[in-house]
């Protein structure tokens, strides 16, 4: 939650503090209330955590290294119209109660290509790494047919049985839509297609997962 991050040896019962640190001169890290945390699926020791950006560890959270930018679109919230006016910087609701804005929200790995990366943001965008975070390439959700410029992306899956295929779970419900928003892409993000099929119309998607067995098996939390 917020970020906070431990690593507990179940035998020992050892409990260490691993979140990731700003360097000397760099901003906070603004972690999402559900900031998310990646095992790879090609080496157990190695973790992916994110902020506003992408952070790798090779031994467990004993050192971190951020692999990408600031890949929200760091906007300052508080400047945002809420109820019809800019809220004060002393309203305690909104700026204690709130989870940070503009953070990386969800995050995936091929099983099938090690480096393959995907990150989701909470101000709808969308980043793809094809090279374990060297470079990334932006996808904007409102370029996506269909989907708000605004949703929230709630939830990336890589494909379990191929390489080129991601999918997205995204919601919009901050700004009073409640409709699913399925989606998927077949080559690694450039294009995305709706797999909302028959889901009712005011059903919020928040998680989708593939059976590891029947490749068309999904199962999708409203």
């Amino acid at each position: 939650q917020q970020g906070w991050l431990w690593r507990i040896d179940q035998t020992t019962g050892e409990t260490v503090y691993i979140q990731p640190q700003p360097r000397e001169g760099e901003p906070y890290e603004r972690f999402n209330w559900d900031a998310p945390i990646l095992v790879s699926p090609h080496k157990p020791t190695r973790l992916y955590f994110a902020s506003q950006r992408v952070w790798k560890s090779e031994n467990r959270g004993d050192d971190w290294t951020p692999i990408s930018k600031d890949l929200t679109r760091n906007e300052e919230r508080i400047t945002f119209p809420m109820m019809g006016k800019q809220q004060s910087w002393d309203n305690a609701w909104d700026i204690d109660a709130m989870s940070n804005y503009n953070s990386i929200t969800s995050l995936a790995e091929s099983p099938l290509q090690e480096g393959l990366l995907y990150a989701g943001t909470d101000d709808g965008i969308i980043q793809v790494s094809e090279n374990g975070g060297t470079s990334w390439t932006k996808i904007e959700a409102g370029s996506i047919k269909g989907i708000p410029a605004t949703a929230f992306v709630n939830d990336i899956r890589a494909d379990l049985f191929d390489a080129s295929t991601v999918y997205a779970v995204l919601d919009n419900h901050k700004y009073g839509d409640f409709k699913p928003y399925l989606i998927k892409s077949t080559n690694k993000g450039k294009t995305w297609t709706s797999i909302n099929g028959d889901l009712p119309n005011q059903s919020i998607t928040w998680r989708l997962v593939q059976d590891h067995e029947k490749r068309d098996l999904f199962f999708a939390a409203t």
